[in-house]
């Protein structure tokens, strides 16, 4: 039989690490949606004492509403207009200063004081989410660092567009770079996590290809393996074809949104307490920002077939690292990431997870590591038989291709709306609801913040002009 005082002092270490998620416009709301509809009790881990999903557009917010099972007062339309802002990010920068006063009065009917920090998801590319995330931290902050003088820590959990949008491309250029400049003057989110939907549906249509072809086939509802079944896809309308590019773009939403809580989900679970477990050393939300990179990319591989009576741990040590980096990261980091901090969480039985393990798993990470960079672990031995063996890697400030593309996509698409016209130079009032000038400044900002890494001519060829 456990004490009431041993109940007590377990509640009281929980709370001392509890944060609040919020899910920001229909990415962000989808993602902790999806996680609360899949989950068996409709919560979201202990350490999350309650959950927010915000939208400018009520027609989303109804849609995740009774897609999820979400209720009504766990969601919030804030803003001028009930229909979204579209992709003009700039509309939902000034629409959280404009509804602060509603914003934190539903967060506060929610619980959320006394919170060690927010996890904030959404999308990098968006209107609503893109805009809104840089100005709800900067809100949360003064809420609460200047105005109380408490400090909280503030994760964003963003999503870089996939391949070929290059409208989304351009808001994440601004997005990132507006999130880490506030970052610099300790004013903006503790970490950045990026996760990419492109490579996150790579990897998960690698790893799970069965599961995946038999999502994609019920829910587009034709056999993508038989080749006169897809010839029916071909629309014979204009609206037939717009409803199955939706319909397609939400199968792969459904699939890889499920990836982004289960990396949040993993970085909290060592500081969730467990009769079972023992947790070395101890670890809280504020650890990683602490011990990290501004930027990261997380890698997670699950359900790790190590066992150390069946030949060199060394070796299998090795091979655990190479496959987390290169095949489980969220963003494509290739074959020298080149991090400058790494903070690893591994876990699973007494004979697995130990500190002796150390010197193999710090030899293994090496190739894809800066020199003199950091590495803090993190390990998680539970008193379980058979307890499934999982590796949390979290790569700080490491080489992302992928921003390479992304910022020559949004180049590319500043200077097709470049030019004398007044039709060009109104383009960018009208999409982004911000100056052409506004975007150029934040494309050479964001090569100036990854320049380390930026070859000559990468994003580097804006036309001239206003």
């Amino acid at each position: 039989m456990v004490s009431n005082s041993a109940i007590r002092l377990d509640d009281e270490a929980t709370k001392a690490a509890e944060v609040f998620a919020i899910g920001i416009g229909e990415c962000g709301s989808n993602i902790v949606g999806s996680y609360l509809k899949t989950s068996r009790d409709k919560k979201l881990p202990s350490r999350v004492r309650g959950y927010l999903l915000m939208n400018t557009d009520r027609a989303d917010l109804t849609k995740v509403r009774s897609k999820y099972g979400i209720p009504k007062e766990h969601t919030l339309l804030y803003g001028a207009s009930e229909i979204g802002v579209g992709g003009r990010f700039m509309e939902g920068y000034n629409a959280i200063p404009e509804s602060k006063d509603i914003i934190f009065d539903q967060l506060s009917n929610l619980g959320f004081e006394g919170v060690s920090g927010f996890s904030i998801f959404t999308s990098l590319g968006g209107g609503t989410g893109c805009g809104g995330t840089p100005a709800l931290i900067e809100a949360l902050k003064q809420r609460f660092q200047e105005e109380e003088g408490r400090r909280i820590f503030v994760y964003v959990i963003g999503v870089l567009p996939f391949e070929g949008q290059s409208s989304e491309a351009l808001n994440s250029i601004w997005a990132v770079s507006k999130l880490l400049r506030a970052q610099l003057q300790e004013r903006g989110a503790d970490l950045t996590i990026l996760l990419s939907n492109r490579t996150m549906l790579k990897r998960i249509l690698q790893s799970r290809k069965t599961d995946s072809v038999d999502y994609l086939q019920r829910e587009l509802d034709v056999d993508i393996a038989n080749i006169d079944s897809i010839e029916t896809m071909v629309p014979s309308t204009l609206d037939e074809s717009s409803a199955i590019q939706e319909r397609t773009e939400q199968a792969f939403v459904e699939l890889v949104n499920p990836l982004a809580v289960d990396v949040i989900e993993a970085m909290l679970s060592p500081g969730v307490y467990e009769a079972n477990k023992d947790v070395f050393p101890t670890t809280d939300l504020a650890d990683y920002s602490r011990k990290l990179d501004p930027v990261v990319v997380p890698a997670l591989y699950t359900d790790i077939g190590l066992i150390p009576d069946a030949g060199s741990m060394r070796n299998q040590l090795k091979a655990m690292i190479d496959y987390a980096v290169k095949e489980t990261s969220y963003a494509d980091v290739g074959e020298e990431p080149n991090a400058e901090s790494v903070y690893y969480v591994l876990s699973g039985s007494r004979h697995i997870s130990k500190a002796e393990y150390g010197m193999h798993l710090k030899e293994a990470l090496d190739k894809f590591i800066a020199p003199g960079a950091a590495i803090t672990p993190c390990y998680v031995q539970y008193h379980e038989e058979n307890p499934p063996t999982n590796l949390l890697l979290l790569l700080g400030l490491p080489k992302i291709p992928e921003l390479v593309q992304i910022i020559n996509e949004a180049t590319q698409l500043v200077n097709l709306h470049s030019g004398a016209s007044p039709l060009k130079q109104s383009w960018f009032q009208r999409s982004k609801g911000t100056t052409r000038k506004e975007l150029v400044n934040a494309i050479a900002d964001f090569r100036e913040l990854f320049s380390y890494y930026m070859t000559p001519g990468s994003g580097d060829n804006l036309e001239q002009g206003v």
